[in-house]
């Protein structure tokens, strides 16, 4: 009788087993059924970290990554534009100096040229006040005055043409140079070789800039002669 009751409990024991089995094994097709509903809704395989939180940050992440992108792009853009319009403007810059540098050489050529067609009408009063200083010998009191008068005017000339960048060029006993001088009369020298200056029959000037406002008038040399062969050549021309 003892042996009949255990038995029955060991079967009631089974039978329990078995309920609880059973129960597992539905929650576990539920939850298979569950993820497979998943799967079909939105096609990715759902796992244990995926939160809806970390898919909006997903989504947002790329929305701003793509913005990025563009921001980059139109960036890159203006800078290309912006260095198109520096190479303009550094060409046009060039063209406006080279157009103001020639604007100012042409200035300064024109005022050289009008200056110095004033300046050699202004020439021949000093040969003129030149002149006059060398024949003019005053005998009286008034006459010393005159010529003391016109030489102080004369010096005054001088002194202005010196501040406008005038100056006397030195020429005897020089060698020859027609960028220079301008030769008028040639003769032998006891004292010069051939081609050097023996006097100056006008004097010539140049002004600041190394330019020539009026040549020289000259004579030059056509080569040294001993004194003796003049002197003989002289009294045999007296013997004949």
């Amino acid at each position: 009788m003892i042996e009949e009751e255990n038995i029955l409990s060991s079967d009631d024991l089974i039978d329990e087993d078995d309920e609880v089995l059973e129960a597992r094994l539905q929650q576990l097709a539920t939850e298979d059924s569950n993820e497979e509903e998943l799967k079909s809704a939105d096609g990715t395989q759902p796992t244990a970290t995926t939160k809806p939180e970390e898919s909006k940050a997903n989504v947002a992440a790329a929305a701003t990554l793509e913005k990025i992108n563009g921001l980059i792009a139109e960036s890159t853009t203006l800078k290309e534009q912006l260095d198109d319009r520096k190479q303009q403007y550094l060409r046009l810059y060039a063209d406006f100096e080279n157009f103001r540098k020639r604007t100012e050489r042409d200035k300064e050529e024109q005022e050289g040229t009008i200056t110095g067609k004033i300046l050699k009408k202004i020439l021949p009063v000093v040969d003129d006040f030149e002149r006059a200083q060398l024949q003019i010998s005053p005998k009286t009191d008034g006459e010393a005055s005159i010529h003391k008068s016109y030489q102080s005017v004369y010096k005054q000339l001088l002194k202005c043409l010196k501040e406008t960048g005038v100056v006397r060029m030195e020429c005897v006993g020089q060698e020859f140079d027609p960028n220079f001088h301008e030769a008028i009369m040639q003769e032998p020298s006891p004292e010069y070789d051939e081609g050097l200056i023996i006097e100056e029959l006008r004097p010539g000037y140049m002004v600041s800039d190394d330019r020539v406002l009026r040549h020289s008038l000259v004579k030059v040399s056509s080569g040294k002669v001993d004194g003796d062969e003049n002197a003989s050549n002289t009294g045999s021309g007296e013997a004949s």
